[in-house]
């Protein structure tokens, strides 16, 4: 069955409408999406196939391009392809619009849809159908809204169809297609799962023994009201097998887990998503870790699930579209496992709980994690809670857990624990004790005593809590990195990277960093300088030495301050409609960037070519001129809108001061193959919020950090991003504007008078004429020369010109007429020294003028230095009556722009229009 029909012309947009369909098929299926050239089978007859096709179809998309009227190439009278009954395109709308299924236009890149009278009389309905726009840049989003207007039409799709009466083979139900998608998210996110466990080493050589139980805190609904069946008293790490039982009994599966901070409470959630992935079978959700720390209430929960999942498989998305992330949560055939609350900034809590809790009341399978007192804090002052979910609380790690994990990870006959063991037996309230009651030290005492030439006994030398978690996590990176196939970097120097990076999210105030928040202090001074560079450049061959300097200094100042006091300061803002990290999230923004940043572009680019170009009729322009400015008008573009040149100034910087390596990224990876780093996403993370925070030191978060709530809503989600680059185009385009309007509105006109000859009469008043054959309006205060020419006369008057500066000229000024003398004629001859001669004739046409350059065009500019003008008037007729010539606003207008090119060095067009 074929419910998409892709109607196209070949010439006009193949290769849109092969992109077309393979997005569409990707959310429909190829079987519901028609496109003639994929899929008629070979051997088919291809008039019965489109037939066939389109009484089935159930919409059609006519996508129209620049070309979608272009004229029949085997035409000789330069008729369209469209007039023609037979040509196809034509014959499939006429049969879609007979049979009244919804038609929809794609306009392709900026193409109109045809006028009412451009189209053929039988589907000239087509221009009443609302039309959609598809852009090259935004090609992927704009489909996917077609394809949302699409199911709006035809509600059916996406559910389970009869075979396709063209393929023989037999379709997968649609129940069959969620579960195979089920399975390929099962496969992608168990292979990330199974590779963060081994990077961390949580089952090293056995899981840290936390147990855990349900919590005696006032946060759990009563147990009579819950479906707690199935849902153990207690357990612990090492033995998960009645948990995952819980999740896959009947009924709702919700589970809340608390624990102080250190307590396992991500461990707990990581092996239990490894465990459940592990069993899982078809038909059981799929469980997904999905970190808080990237998520705001303000952004529906469901919608920033699918948006992650589809970020966490790719493989989903390609072979069953965006949508099918977002169907699998509503199925509940996805098991959220949402790692971190306690990371949301403290006054969004309750909103987040509140939010949670709307999508869990829709029996959606969860797991949740907080720290124990915030979760307790928000459900006591705001009543904010999830009531439909069992809640366990993490117990600390017992003394003789502790022991028997530090035994089981050291080697036979090692005794280097033997005094430690010894205290810790003889008394459990020992600092040492209590340090090692968090599973979170207790890994980390592990690994900072694993080699046999440390010695554990260092741990009895503290006196307090603080001063041994210290120690623990400054050994920490210095035993990690203390490997041989460590030297690459080091572990001093990693040290040193891995603090720059603390220090920025501390600043910024997240728990998340990605390559486009590696940002130094130097890039606003480098900013600043290069666009000032630029500008005082182009001002100083534009205007001079004295007006370059100026213009480099204000742009760069402002640019500087622009950069230094809104960019750096607002790496993290969070924006609540797109919190993402992935394109969706950026390009909205960097479209308006775009969009303004073109404008100078265009400005800076069009400009130049507009000043090189020649006029009508002259030779080409300087063809490396134009290069030049293409070059010009790229690297000015990137430079105006480019994150990317932001991060390698900074990396650079940071290189050069030893504070980063030459490869930031590869750095990054090699942290998280050795555990000190997870990935979320496009994102990293530090194993714990500790490290991050031992690493940053004192520094303070940012007043403009993402942890303010305030940054989640309002208009300065999307402006903010904005303020430098649009400063840099506004100063840009100021002086732009500023040239323009110091070259345009300097005098153009090149005033005349009488030097020798006959002088003229002056009016000062004449009658203003719309056209030769209505009536004149009243009078208007016009400049007006009046020669009276009798029978058989002739004038002569030399001119010369006033202010005609260094500029040539390209054309006479004013209007010239005759009067007075009924079927009179006189002759006009204007010269310009040897350069330019014109000679036309004027006849009575009353008070009506026609402009002098329409008479006498100028063939090419003249500079009226040395040259003599002048103007000579001859009677042709026999009238008995004198005839008035009269020139309005005698002058000539120069080339007011000629300096501008002078500066720039482009030589002056051969040619005036």
């Amino acid at each position: 069955m074929v419910d998409v029909f892709v109607n196209y012309r070949t010439l006009d947009s193949a290769y849109v409408a092969a992109t077309c369909y393979e997005l569409l098929s990707a959310e429909f299926g190829p079987e519901r999406v028609f496109r003639d050239c994929v899929s008629i089978r070979p051997g088919d007859r291809y008039p019965d196939a489109i037939r066939q096709a389109l009484e089935e179809a159930r919409v059609l998309l006519v996508l129209i391009g620049p070309q979608w009227l272009a004229p029949d190439p085997s035409a000789q009278d330069g008729r369209r392809l469209i007039d023609d009954e037979q040509d196809w395109v034509r014959r499939e709308i006429r049969r879609a619009l007979a049979r009244d299924i919804p038609v929809i236009p794609v306009l392709l890149d900026g193409a109109r849809l045809p006028g009412e009278e451009q189209l053929p009389s039988d589907i000239r309905k087509l221009f009443w159908h609302q039309a959609l726009t598809v852009g090259h840049r935004t090609l992927g989003d704009d489909v996917r809204r077609l394809a949302r207007r699409i199911e709006e039409l035809v509600p059916e799709l996406g559910r389970s169809l009869p075979p396709s009466g063209i393929d023989a083979d037999p379709r997968p139900q649609a129940g069959a297609i969620v579960d195979e998608a089920a399975h390929t998210l099962r496969t992608q996110v168990r292979d990330r799962i199974r590779a963060e466990i081994g990077r961390r080493e949580l089952e090293r050589p056995v899981p840290i023994p936390v147990r855990w139980s349900v919590t005696e805190r006032p946060v759990r609904t009563r147990a009579a009201a819950l479906d707690s069946s199935g849902l153990p008293h207690e357990g612990d790490l090492a033995h998960l097998a009645p948990l995952t039982q819980y999740f896959r009994g009947a009924g709702r599966r919700q589970l809340v887990v608390l624990g102080a901070p250190g307590s396992g409470k991500s461990v707990l959630v990581l092996l239990l998503t490894g465990a459940l992935l592990d069993t899982w079978q078809p038909g059981d959700p799929v469980p997904v870790l999905l970190p808080l720390s990237t998520w705001r209430p303000a952004v529906d929960l469901p919608e920033w699930m699918a948006q992650r999942i589809v970020e966490l498989s790719p493989q989903l998305r390609r072979r069953f579209g965006r949508s099918m992330a977002a169907r699998l949560i509503s199925e509940r055939r996805v098991l959220a496992v949402l790692d971190g609350l306690d990371e949301l900034p403290a006054s969004l809590h309750a909103r987040a709980v509140k939010a949670i809790e709307a999508a869990a009341a829709k029996d959606m399978p969860l797991v949740l994690t907080c720290r124990a007192d915030e979760y307790e804090t928000t459900g006591t002052r705001t009543g904010e809670r999830l009531t439909k979910a069992d809640v366990v609380e993490l117990a600390p790690v017992e003394p003789d857990d502790a022991l028997d994990y530090l035994t089981a990870a050291s080697a036979s006959g090692d005794d280097r624990w033997d005094e430690v063991f010894a205290v810790l037996r003889d008394d459990p309230r020992q600092v040492l004790a209590e340090v090692l009651s968090s599973p979170l030290m207790l890994h980390l005492a592990r690994t900072a005593y694993q080699a046999q030439t440390s010695t554990p006994r260092r741990l009895l030398e503290f006196r307090t809590r603080a001063a041994v978690e210290a120690h623990l996590l400054e050994r920490y990176l210095p035993t990690v990195y203390g490997e041989p196939s460590a030297r690459r970097y080091g572990a001093d120097r990693a040290a040193r990277y891995l603090r720059l990076i603390a220090r920025q999210m501390q600043r910024d105030g997240t728990f998340d960093f990605a390559w486009w928040q590696i940002n130094s202090w130097v890039t606003g001074p480098l900013v600043g300088l290069a666009f000032g560079c630029v500008w005082g450049w182009f001002f100083h061959r534009l205007l001079g030495a004295p007006a370059g300097v100026l213009a480099g200094v204000v742009t760069g100042l402002v640019t500087f301050g622009a950069h230094a006091n809104v960019r750096s300061e607002l790496r993290q803002v969070y924006v609540a409609e797109d919190a993402r990290y992935g394109p969706r999230a950026t390009l909205p923004r960097y479209l308006v960037i775009g969009v303004l940043t073109s404008v100078v572009v265009a400005c800076d680019g069009g400009g130049r070519g507009w000043l090189a170009a020649p006029r009508a009729g002259g030779g080409d322009a300087d063809g490396l001129a134009l290069r030049g400015d293409r070059r010009v008008s790229a690297g000015f573009a990137t430079m105006l809108g480019s994150a990317w040149g932001s991060y390698q100034v900074s990396r650079t910087w940071f290189w050069l001061t030893r504070r980063l390596p030459p490869r930031p990224m590869a750095f990054l990876d090699d942290a998280h193959r050795r555990g000190v780093l997870r990935q979320t996403g496009v994102t990293h993370q530090f194993f714990h919020a500790r490290l991050q925070e031992q690493l940053s030191g004192a520094v303070q978060p940012s007043t403009r950090s993402v942890h303010e709530a305030w940054k989640g809503t309002g208009a300065l989600k999307f402006v903010l991003p904005l303020v430098t680059s649009v400063s840099q185009i506004v100063v840009a385009a100021f002086g732009l504007v500023g040239t323009v309007v110091f070259y345009v509105h300097q005098t153009t006109q090149v005033e005349l008078y009488v030097r020798a000859g006959d002088q003229p009469g002056i009016r000062s008043h004449v009658p203003y004429c719309q056209s030769p054959d209505t009536p004149c309006a009243l009078p208007v205060a016009v400049d007006t020369w009046v020669w009276n020419v009798p029978t058989g006369a002739t004038r002569h008057a030399t001119l010369g010109p006033v202010g005609a500066g260094s500029g040539p000229v390209v054309r006479w000024d004013g209007e010239v007429g005759a009067s007075g003398c009924a079927q009179a004629a006189v002759e006009v001859t204007l010269r310009i020294g040897n350069d330019a001669t014109a000679t036309f004739t004027l006849r009575d046409r009353g008070s009506w003028k026609v402009p002098l350059d329409e008479k006498a065009p100028l063939t090419h500019p003249i500079r009226l230095k040395h040259q003599t003008v002048s103007v000579s008037l001859r009677r042709l007729d026999e009238q008995p009556c004198d005839l008035a010539v009269e020139w309005s606003l005698p002058g000539m207008v120069k080339d007011s722009l000629e300096p501008v090119r002078n500066r720039l060095g482009i030589p002056v067009p051969s040619a005036a229009s």
